[in-house]
């Protein structure tokens, strides 16, 4: 009968074989056949058989290292990973470095990974001591000019096992990103991976590789093809700069909340039907740019936005704007223009701080009189709408330099607008306004420009 590793393991679980003559018979399958599958099956049964002498973990090494077949490398480095953890250390630093398979690298970098968590959560005192070791051997010069850099400010001995470890992750993954992605841009700072852009790099979904970087702060992965974000992401807690426009995301992740420092959140030219309501948790958030998606409506969570400075919804589906929106005392720049809106509501006189607002492309009839409250207000666009009057109200805005009405239906202007003391751009295009009032035209001497 041909012997065959499913032969082989069962006769080992019926006894009729010991681990090592069962190992031996599974080693002399891999060195004597041409088959690769059945090579692999071999593999994976030393793996379950469990045994753990150094001659069948050099021959499995050698295989890691040297097989011609990706997935006989593969199986050989979890075989290791579940055999030789404490072991395999520099055969899997050697693999990282000189493998090419996509399929490879992966199992070797999440055995690097594992191993490195075993390290550190080992009691043993000399862990430490292996750790930094480690991170001595590195000679890539933003690693080794970084940690040198580092020791000038810390005693070597106060650095932690996690802190060790932490470089390590960090040089394992710029090996790992940089065989993966042609020219990959990025900064390191430290020894930590502070930056990472991803643009036109063909993403379909975000590198795994990513949710070990604690310290990553800034995020590029515009112009790829993303669906969806993994939940993960709120692990990036460190992350101030999130920057995915134009994908194709039609949804944010729930764990999207968890980014305590994201400061910037860019998401333009995508396909987002809504918000999750986690993204008020965005405490620190000041940008956040939603141009170009097919949203309905906004969460009432956009409320606790109070850091928020900018917030850009050009050419969406937005009907209405939650009153919710008054709570953001911070915003600057508010865009809500090409979008259904019918209404403003009369919370936007709590807006103090707003500077810029663009209503272009509505569907607006009136506004309120809360809108003449907007006293930090430098730049109003209201063009492209359905407006019938423009409320006396809008004389309180001392500080509106341009003003456009350009493309409504609006009969007169009211006088109130004649007292703007800093008004420089008048735009009145395409309305039904047949007279300029003396009083704004003899403000053309000292410099308004009225285009009608």
């Amino acid at each position: 009968m041909e012997l065959t590793p499913d032969r082989i393991y069962k006769d080992f679980l019926k006894n009729n074989l010991d681990k090592h003559s069962a190992t031996k018979l599974l080693l002399s399958l891999i060195e004597n056949s041409d088959n690769d599958k059945v090579r692999v099956n071999c593999i994976n049964d030393i793996g379950r058989i469990g045994i753990k002498d150094n001659h069948t973990f050099k021959i499995l090494e050698n295989l890691l290292i040297s097989d011609s077949n990706e997935v006989v490398r593969n199986t050989a480095a979890l075989t290791l990973a579940k055999n030789y953890l404490e072991k395999i250390l520099e055969p899997m630093k050697w693999a990282l470095i000189h493998e090419d398979s996509p399929l490879c690298l992966n199992t070797i970098y999440l055995t690097l990974i594992k191993i490195l968590r075993n390290l550190v959560e080992n009691s043993n005192s000399l862990t430490k001591s292996t750790l930094l070791s480690e991170v001595k051997k590195i000679r890539r010069k933003e690693f080794r000019l970084g940690f040198e850099i580092m020791c000038e400010t810390k005693e070597i001995d106060s650095f932690s096992k996690n802190d060790l470890s932490d470089i390590l992750i960090n040089y394992f993954t710029i090996i790992l990103l940089e065989k993966s992605y042609w020219r990959l841009k990025f900064e390191i700072e430290e020894c930590k991976i502070v930056e990472l852009d991803f643009i036109f790099k063909g993403l379909t979904r975000l590198p795994e590789v990513i949710e070990y970087l604690g310290q990553l702060k800034t995020l590029i992965l515009r112009y790829n093809q993303l669906v969806h974000l993994p939940d993960w992401l709120g692990v990036l807690k460190s992350l101030e700069e999130l920057n995915i426009n134009v994908n194709n995301l039609n949804k944010l992740p729930e764990s999207i909340g968890m980014l305590s420092s994201l400061r910037e959140l860019y998401l333009w030219k995508n396909e987002l039907t809504y918000l999750p309501n986690t993204i008020g948790q965005l405490i620190s958030l000041e940008t956040l740019n939603l141009r170009l998606n097919q949203l309905k409506t906004l969460p009432d969570s956009i409320e606790n936005l109070s850091s928020l400075r900018e917030l850009d919804l050009h050419d969406n589906q937005l009907i209405k704007i939650p009153e919710s929106l008054k709570q953001l005392s911070s915003l600057e720049k508010l865009i809500l223009s090409w979008n259904q809106i019918e209404r403003i509501p009369e919370g936007i006189g709590y807006l103090s701080s707003l500077m810029i607002l663009d209503l272009e492309r509505n569907e607006l009839v009136d506004l309120p009189d809360s809108i003449g409250h907007l006293s930090s207000l430098e730049f109003l666009n209201l063009s492209d709408n359905k407006l019938k009057r423009i409320p006396e109200s809008i004389g309180n805005l001392h500080n509106l330099k341009t003003l456009n009405l350009s493309r409504n239906e609006i009969n007169y202007l009211p006088k109130s607008i004649a007292s703007l003391p800093s008004l420089k751009e008048l735009y009145l295009k395409d309305t039904k306004v047949k007279i300029i009032p003396k009083s704004l035209k003899n403000l053309e001497s000292s410099g308004l420009k009225i285009y009608y």
